[in-house]
């Protein structure tokens, strides 16, 4: 009987093996090699961000980075992902030169600095997204957001839309609807995959971004149908599988970094999935 049960398992195994890493049949719809100014016109920032070419890559941080990476440099610290000693410094910075601070507060708290640099191509409902990535800090935290579409399926610039600043829960609990994947997060060692409205946590997986933090990095997400892969490095983190009813088809994609996070991209790409 055992052994039954050991050859059951060992079909099963193999066969989650191949539907993970299987190929899947696919056409190049967009890509962006970032090797001039121009590229950046197929993006859109919200927020206070910086973007742009450098060396054939695009340079991605907070107008307040210098702000904050001061901060820790004389208080001994890091930023992980999860703790926020650094809003102070981002404020009383912000509040100089920012006619409107009261827009970066939520719930009556300051929660301004950070960025969102939207891909203005719209994917197709299953597709793949490529790109490479080095950190320039060792602070946290870097995101990928993906099928991002108003509540009521509206293009995430439309006009009906409410305004938005790189305040998080604009994206998280505001009337977007998207997946979102975090990662380079010391101290936290994962990477995460949410859902939006709610900022839900659907999968967590290593963060392979850890494990040389100073070299290049390959991401990929694949999402076909009602799951997501995640890849780092041709290494699956996790896979999520939507059982809800209301799964994410086609969106928007976008990059988002938190103040403490300075970062390069290139080689962003979107694959149709044909089968």
């Amino acid at each position: 009987m055992d052994q039954k049960k050991n050859k059951l398992t060992f079909i099963i195994i193999l066969i989650m093996g191949f539907n993970t890493f299987s190929q899947h049949q696919t056409k190049l719809v967009y890509e962006c090699n970032f090797n001039s100014e121009t590229d950046l016109e197929d993006w859109k920032m919200e927020g206070p961000g910086i973007a742009k070419v450098e060396q054939g890559k695009l340079l991605l941080y907070s107008k307040y980075f210098g702000i904050v990476e001061q901060f820790y440099k004389e208080n001994g610290g890091s930023f992980t992902g999860s703790n926020s000693e650094f809003y102070g410094s981002v404020e009383a910075g912000m509040k100089e030169v920012v006619p409107n601070i009261n827009d970066y507060y939520y719930d009556g708290i300051f929660r301004g600095g950070h960025l969102v640099y939207w891909n203005t191509f719209l994917t197709p409902d299953n597709y793949i997204i490529e790109c490479d990535f080095q950190s320039l800090s060792s602070n946290a935290l870097h995101m990928l957001m993906f099928s991002c579409l108003g509540k009521e399926d509206q293009n995430v610039f439309d006009s009906s839309l409410r305004k938005r600043n790189g305040v998080a829960a604009q994206y998280t609990k505001g009337d977007l609807k998207n997946y979102r994947i975090s990662f380079f997060a010391p101290g936290r060692g994962t990477s995460n995959m949410r859902k939006c409205p709610g900022r839900i946590l659907t999968a967590k997986g290593d963060d392979l971004t850890l494990q040389n933090p100073n070299v290049v990095h390959h991401l990929k997400i694949v999402k076909c149908n009602n799951i997501v892969d995640w890849f780092i490095n041709g290494e699956l983190c996790f896979r999520f599988t939507d059982d809800e009813n209301n799964f994410l088809k086609g969106g928007t994609t976008a990059i988002r970094l938190m103040v403490p996070a300075k970062g390069l991209y290139d080689n962003y790409k979107i694959y149709e999935i044909l089968d």
